[in-house]
C-alpha cells in the first residue's frame, strides 16, 4: 500500500510543472526526513528539491520573532515579576519559578488560541473573588488576601512579559504563534510567488488553523489530511478535529476534503498482548523483533514507545542481528552515570551541617567509579575512611578529617580541594567548582569517547548556567542553582547517529506523525500513557477552558486517539502491548483505545481486521515457602564439638531456641552481620552504655553495703559519666542534636530513675551490699552417656546481697513484664522464644551455684532481672520465688535436652516459622 508521503508527492509532482517553489511543511522534522526521500525517488531529471520545514520553523518564519529557550523565559519573567510586586510581597526566585512555570503555560495556550488574554485573565480574576465571596474584609487572612492580589496581578504580568519579549525581538512558542497570525496578511503580500504544501496535520491550535485556512483561501496553499472513514463510522475522537475543519472552514464550502479514505478497515492482523510488568513487554518486543527479522522486513518495521523511559530496557533485548537502528528519540542526559554523580555533589553541600559532610553523601561521591580511577593508593584510603566512619562513627565529616584522608597526595588534594574545601554559597565560585571537576575529569587518559561527549555535555549546562547567571543575577545559592540545573538537565538528551532512513525505527508516539510502517510494535498502551494522564497543571479552571475554547483534557484524549488510531492506516501487522500489572509505572489497566478496537470488532465496523488477543498470566505457586534445613556433616560435628570446648553462652543458647538455622550461621559458620554505620544509636549499643555507666557508679562499693548519700553522689556525676560512655562507645559529636541527643538525654533518664529506685529501696530499710558487677563466670557441664564435656561460660550483670538474701541480677533497657519470667511448662523453656529470659537467668544461677558450690537447699538465691523501662515491677525473679534444687533440677534436664538436640547428628538445624506471619 503506497504510503501517506508517496501519496502527496506523487499528488503535488502532477499537479505542478515546477515544484522547486513549493515549501513542504510538516507535523516534524522526522517526517521530512522521509518526504526528501520520496521526492528524490519520484522527481525525474534534474531540478532543485522544494524547501521541507516543520510546522515550527514556518510560524517562526512568519512571526519574525526568535523563540526564547524555557529557562530563560523564567528568568525574563521574574524581572517583569519584580517590577510589578511590593517588595514585602516578592517570592524568592526558588519559589516563583516552581509557580512562574505553570502560569507561562497558560499564557502560551492562551496565545496559541488566539483568545482574547485580557478577557479571560479578568474572567479567572472575577471567578476567584466570587469564590471568597461570602467573606468579609475582617474575615480575610494574608493567605486569602494573597491569594486574590495573584489573580488580580496576573493581568499585569501576561500584558508586560509579552511587551518585553517583543522588544527584544523573541516570544515564547504561543506568542510566536499569536504574532504569526497578525502578519499572515503582510506574509502573504511580501511571498507572492511561494506555495505551501501542508500535510499529516490533525489537531491544530486556533492559530494554526486562521493561518492555514487564510493562506488556503488566498490559494497560496494545499493541505492533505490524512483521515479515514472508520472515525465517522465508529464516531471516534480522533476524528473529532477533521470533522470540524471540514465543517467549518468556508474553504470546504467549494473544495474537496482531501484526503478521506478507508484504510483501517483493510485486510490486516492485530495482535493484542497483555503482559505482567514491563520487562515482560519488552522482552516479548525483542522475540516479535526476531520473527520479523527472519521475514526480513525489519526495515518496514517501527517499535513506538508509549512510556519512553523504556529505551535503555529495549536496546537490550533487539536482536544482536539487527545491524541497522535508527533511533529518533534523543537518551535522557538524567539516565547516565556522569548525571548522578553531579548530583551527589550537589546533595553533598545541600545537605551540609555547619561545614561538615554528611557521610553518606560523602561516600556516593569517592565511591562512584569516576572518583576512584583517581585513586592512588585506593587500598589506604579506604582504610582510612572506613576507620574515620565505622569505628570513629563520624557522621558528618569535618575539612580538617578529609585533609587527613588525603594526606599529601597532589592528585587528590587537587580534586578535594574543589569538592569539599574551596566552596561557599557564592554561586560564581560553586559554578567555577563543577567547570573545575570536568576539567579535572577530562584529564583521565582512558576515557571513551563516549564519556568525553558526557563531560561536553555537563560542561554545556554548567556554561548555559553561568551565561543566565551572568545576564540575570537571579540564582543567587545553591538550592536554586541546583533547581535551575536539573530543570535544564531535562531539556537535554543525547542524539543517537545512525542511517535514519535505514532499518530498524525506534521513536515515540509524537514521532510517528504522517509515517508508515507495515510491521508497528506498540509498547505500554495503557491508561497513563495512551492516553496520558488527565491531571492538568494551570490556573485556569476546566470549566473556563471550555466556554473559552482552550483545550482541556479532552481535547489532548483526542488527539492522543488520532496518533494511536492512523499507526493502523496502512500498517499490515500491528502489536500492541500492555502491563497487566499494577504497580508504580502504570495502573494496569489497559488503553482505552483497545477497548474501543474491541467494541468496534464486535459491532462489525472492522470486519477486515483480524484482533487476535493473548494475555500471560503469572503463575502463582500456592505451596507454602519451604523452611530451611541443614544436615549435620562430619565437618559440622567437629565444629559444634570445638564450640562446646570453647564454650557456650547463655544468649547463644537462648538464639538457638529462637532459630536454630540463625544459631549454625553466626556460631557454627561464624558468619558476620553486615554492620553500617550507626547514624542512629542500635539497642545495643545504648544497652551497653546504660549497663557501663553503672559499672562504673558501683565499681567502688564491691564488698560495701550502699547508702542513700552513695547514690546521691551517683546522680550528681551521672551527666558526666554518661557523655564519657557515650564518647567510649559511640560519639560526642553525633549527639549533639536530632534522634541521638533525645537518645542521651532518655539514657541520663533511665539511670536516674534507676537510681531513685535504689533509694526507694534503701527508704525501705534495706540493707544492700555489692558482691561483683559484670562478672565473668565459667564452669564445665557434664552429660550422662555423653561423650564430650560441655563448657558453658556468661557475664552476670550484677550480684548483690539484700537482706541477707543473694540475688544474681540482669539489667534489661527494654520493657519486661513479671509474666516473662513464669515458667508454666518446662517442656516450653528449650522451645519456646518467649522463655528466653527465664532460661538465661536459670542458666546464670546454675553456674554461679556450680562456680561457688552453693547448696540450693540451704542458701537463699534469687535469680531474676530489673528493667529500666519497668521499674515499678522491681526485680523481677524466676516464678517469683528462691532459687531451689528442684529448680535447678528441672532446669538442667531442659539444659541437656538441649545440648543433646544440637549435637544429634541425625537432627539437622531446622530453621522456625516466624510466628506474626504465619496466616
Amino acid at each position: 500500500m503506497q504510503s501517506f508521503l508517496s501519496k502527496v508527492t506523487s499528488e503535488v509532482i502532477s499537479s505542478h510543472d515546477n515544484i522547486s517553489n513549493i515549501t513542504f511543511i510538516l507535523p516534524s522534522k522526522r517526517a521530512g526526513l522521509f518526504l526528501k526521500t520520496e521526492l528524490k525517488s519520484q522527481l525525474v531529471g534534474r531540478t532543485f528539491l522544494p524547501n521541507i520545514i516543520s510546522i515550527e520553523e514556518f510560524i517562526i518564519k512568519i512571526s519574525n520573532l526568535e523563540q526564547v529557550e524555557s529557562i530563560t523565559l523564567i528568568f525574563e519573567f521574574y524581572k517583569v515579576y519584580k517590577k510589578l510586586s511590593p517588595k514585602n510581597r516578592l517570592d524568592s526566585f526558588d519559589v516563583f519559578s516552581k509557580w512562574a512555570t505553570i502560569l507561562l503555560q497558560d499564557f502560551n495556550e492562551i496565545d496559541s488560541n488566539l483568545i482574547d488574554a485580557e478577557s479571560i485573565l479578568s474572567y479567572i480574576n472575577e471567578s476567584k473573588r466570587i469564590e471568597s465571596w461570602n467573606l468579609k474584609d475582617n474575615e480575610h487572612t494574608p493567605l486569602t488576601s494573597n491569594y486574590l492580589t495573584f489573580f488580580n496581578q496576573i493581568k499585569s504580568y501576561y500584558t508586560h512579559l509579552s511587551k518585553d519579549l517583543l522588544s527584544k525581538k523573541i516570544g515564547y512558542q504561543g506568542l510566536l504563534y499569536r504574532k504569526a497570525f497578525e502578519n499572515i496578511e503582510q506574509f502573504i503580500e511580501q511571498n507572492q510567488n511561494s506555495k505551501y504544501v501542508f500535510a499529516g496535520f490533525n489537531a491544530l491550535n486556533k492559530a494554526e488553523e486562521k493561518i492555514i485556512h487564510k493562506l488556503l483561501v488566498h490559494d497560496k496553499a494545499e493541505i492533505f489530511w490524512d483521515n479515514d472513514t472508520f472515525y465517522n463510522e465508529n464516531n471516534n475522537l480522533a476524528g473529532k478535529y477533521f470533522k470540524n475543519y471540514k465543517n467549518n472552514w468556508n474553504y470546504y464550502k467549494t473544495r474537496e476534503f482531501n484526503w478521506q479514505e478507508k484504510n483501517i478497515n483493510t485486510n490486516k492482523n492485530v495482535y493484542l498482548y497483555g503482559l505482567p510488568k514491563n520487562i515482560t513487554q519488552i522482552k516479548k518486543a525483542g522475540e516479535l523483533l526476531n520473527e520479523i527479522y527472519k521475514k526480513n522486513e525489519i526495515h518496514k518495521t517501527a517499535i513506538i514507545l508509549s512510556n519512553e523511559k523504556l529505551l535503555p530496557v529495549l536496546l537490550n533485548a533487539i536482536p544482536k542481528e539487527i545491524n541497522h537502528i535508527n533511533i529518533t528519540m534523543g537518551y535522557d542526559l538524567r539516565n547516565i552515570p556522569l548525571s548522578d554523580f553531579f548530583d551527589s555533589i550537589f546533595q553533598l553541600h545541600l545537605n551540609k551541617k555547619d561545614n561538615n559532610f554528611y557521610y553518606k553523601d560523602f561516600l556516593n561521591i569517592v565511591n562512584h567509579p569516576l572518583f576512584g580511577k583517581h585513586l592512588t593508593n585506593e587500598k589506604e584510603f579506604n582504610s582510612k575512611l572506613n576507620d574515620l566512619i565505622f569505628i570513629n562513627k563520624t557522621i558528618f565529616i569535618s575539612n580538617n578529617e578529609i585533609k587527613k584522608l588525603i594526606n599529601h597526595d597532589l592528585i587528590l588534594s587537587e580534586i578535594f580541594k574543589t569538592l569539599f574545601i574551596n566552596w561557599n554559597d557564592k554561586v560564581e565560585t560553586i559554578l567555577f567548582n563543577f567547570n573545575s571537576i570536568i576539567d579535572f575529569l577530562r584529564k583521565e587518559e582512558s576515557l571513551e569517547s563516549l564519556d568525553k561527549e558526557y563531560l561536553f555535555r555537563f560542561n554545556n549546562i554548567f556554561q548555559q548556567l553561568i551565561h543566565l547567571n551572568n545576564e540575570y543575577g537571579y540564582i543567587n545559592n545553591l538550592k536554586t542553582l541546583h533547581l535551575f540545573y536539573k530543570q535544564i538537565l531535562k531539556t537535554e538528551n543525547l542524539s543517537f547517529q545512525g542511517e535514519p532512513l535505514k532499518g530498524l525505527q525506534i521513536m515515540g508516539i509524537l514521532e510517528s506523525r504522517a509515517l508508515d510502517f507495515e510491521n508497528v510494535i506498540i509498547t505500554s498502551v495503557n491508561e497513563g500513557f495512551l492516553p496520558s494522564s488527565s491531571s492538568q497543571n494551570s490556573f485556569i479552571p476546566v470549566d473556563i477552558k471550555s466556554e473559552k475554547g482552550l483545550p482541556t483534557y479532552k481535547e489532548k484524549d483526542s488527539i492522543f486517539a488520532y496518533h494511536f488510531f492512523r499507526l493502523f492506516h496502512r500498517a499490515k501487522n500491528i502489536y500492541i502491548l500492555y502491563n497487566t500489572e499494577t504497580d508504580d509505572f502504570g495502573s494496569g489497566e489497559q488503553s482505552r483505545f483497545i477497548t474501543q478496537l474491541e467494541i468496534a470488532k464486535k459491532n462489525k465496523l472492522l470486519n477486515n481486521v483480524h484482533i487476535i488477543k493473548n494475555i500471560v498470566i503469572p503463575k502463582l505457586t500456592s505451596s507454602p515457602i519451604s523452611l530451611q534445613e541443614v544436615n549435620k556433616t562430619q565437618k559440622i560435628d567437629v565444629q559444634l564439638k570445638e564450640l562446646l570446648k570453647k564454650g557456650l553462652s547463655p544468649s547463644s543458647l537462648s538464639l538457638y531456641i529462637r532459630n536454630p538455622i540463625a544459631f549454625y550461621k553466626r556460631k557454627v559458620l561464624k558468619l558476620k552481620e553486615y554492620k553500617e554505620l550507626e547514624e542512629t544509636i542500635a539497642a545495643n549499643t545504648f544497652g551497653t552504655i546504660i549497663h557501663d555507666t553503672l559499672e562504673e557508679f558501683y565499681k567502688p562499693f564491691i564488698n560495701k553495703f550502699i547508702i542513700k548519700d552513695d547514690i546521691a553522689a551517683m546522680k550528681v556525676k551521672l551527666t558526666d559519666e554518661v557523655t564519657n560512655q557515650f564518647k567510649k562507645h559511640y560519639s560526642l559529636h553525633a549527639i549533639s542534636s536530632g534522634k541521638n541527643y533525645l537518645t542521651f538525654e532518655i539514657a541520663k533518664q533511665f539511670l536516674t530513675n534507676f537510681l531513685n529506685y535504689e533509694i526507694s529501696e534503701l527508704n525501705k530499710n534495706k540493707k544492700i551490699k555489692i558482691l561483683n558487677l559484670e562478672q565473668d563466670i565459667s564452669c564445665s557441664h557434664k552429660i550422662n552417656e555423653f561423650p564430650v564435656i560441655i563448657n558453658l561460660k556468661g557475664q552476670i550483670d550484677r550480684i548483690d546481697e539484700v537482706d541477707g538474701v543473694l540475688r544474681i541480677i540482669d539489667y534489661k533497657t527494654g520493657k519486661v513484664e513479671p509474666n516473662n519470667l513464669k515458667i508454666k511448662d518446662w517442656d516450653l523453656l528449650i522451645t519456646d522464644e518467649k522463655q528466653s529470659k527465664s532460661f538465661q537467668v536459670l542458666m546464670y544461677a546454675y553456674m554461679y551455684g556450680k562456680v561457688n558450690q552453693i547448696d540450693f537447699a540451704k542458701n537463699n538465691l534469687e535469680s531474676g532481672i530489673i528493667s529500666l523501662k519497668n521499674l515499678k515491677s522491681g526485680f523481677m525473679k524466676v516464678n517469683n520465688t528462691m532459687i531451689t534444687q528442684e529448680i535447678i533440677d528441672d532446669f538442667i534436664l531442659q539444659f541437656d535436652k538441649l545440648i543433646i538436640e544440637i549435637c544429634n547428628q541425625k537432627n539437622p538445624f531446622k530453621e522456625k516459622e516466624i510466628l506474626q506471619y504465619k496466616f
